[in-house]
């Protein structure tokens, strides 16, 4: 996130933090906990309503009108680079810590104003969260939440991109990326398949979208998904579909 991206890009930013950390006396640990307790965070801007979030953007002399915003996400699939392109951009102000307010409400009002205009913040929310259920082994969740993940990106990502590699450039910065999770995706579709069958019916259909809409991706890949198809075929007893597929391979 912005945050962390300015720590690792701009050791002027550390020294700056430093100073801040400075100014507490007595014991760091108490004065680090408040430290951390002042910045801003997604879930502090979660809870505060939509008209106190504009409030505060005015607040810092940041132009912000609704109508205008729903414009300008038109032509961004991340809501921090809005924030980069049209905010960060103007003379605003921002004391202390409050610099990370503004890409964080960017985030928070793209879901609130316009939840139907995915973006590529949605994705990475949604794919960490299916991540987490499944290491929960709360598997039918996490699977649930990775089909719409699955759904997203293929919004997002324009038709003439038949790759996952060229996917992946087109969504930068995903905490994982599109590449591993894809096959993540189908492993897990597998290994729910031997508790509910159901799951091998999703399984075939995701790879089946998979590779029409991703052909030219790496060959190896391509091959996983015919043979993953093929094997949730035989345990649905269709022997006859997955014998084709796999003479695909050969």
């Amino acid at each position: 996130m912005r945050f962390e991206q300015k720590l690792q890009d701009n050791p002027e930013e550390l020294e700056k933090i430093g100073k801040e950390l400075e100014k507490y006396s007595g014991d760091r640990d108490t004065d680090f906990k408040e430290f951390i307790q002042r910045m801003w965070s997604i879930d502090k801007v979660k809870k505060m309503s939509t008209s106190e979030i504009i409030e505060k953007l005015q607040s810092m002399n940041i132009d912000f009108e609704i109508e205008r915003f729903k414009k300008q996400a038109q032509n961004h699939i991340s809501a921090i680079q809005l924030a980069e392109d049209h905010y960060y951009t103007q003379d605003f102000h921002a004391p202390g810590l409050d610099e990370d307010f503004i890409w964080l409400a960017m985030i928070e009002l793209w879901n609130r104003i316009i939840p139907e205009k995915y973006n590529l913040e949605m994705i990475d929310d949604l794919m960490q969260e299916g991540y987490e259920d499944i290491d929960k082994q709360n598997y039918g969740g996490g699977l649930e939440k990775w089909e719409k993940t699955w759904d997203m990106i293929i919004s997002i990502v324009p038709p003439h991109i038949k790759s996952v590699t060229e996917a992946d450039k087109f969504i930068p910065d995903l905490t994982q990326s599109i590449f591993n999770w894809c096959q993540d995706f189908e492993i897990e579709l597998g290994s729910a398949g031997m508790k509910d069958k159901s799951f091998y019916a999703k399984r075939i259909k995701y790879c089946q979208d998979f590779r029409r809409r991703f052909p030219k991706s790496d060959k190896s890949i391509l091959e996983n998904m015919l043979r993953a198809e093929a094997e949730s075929y035989t345990e649905l007893g269709d022997m006859e579909a997955a014998k084709k597929l796999l003479q695909e391979i050969d």
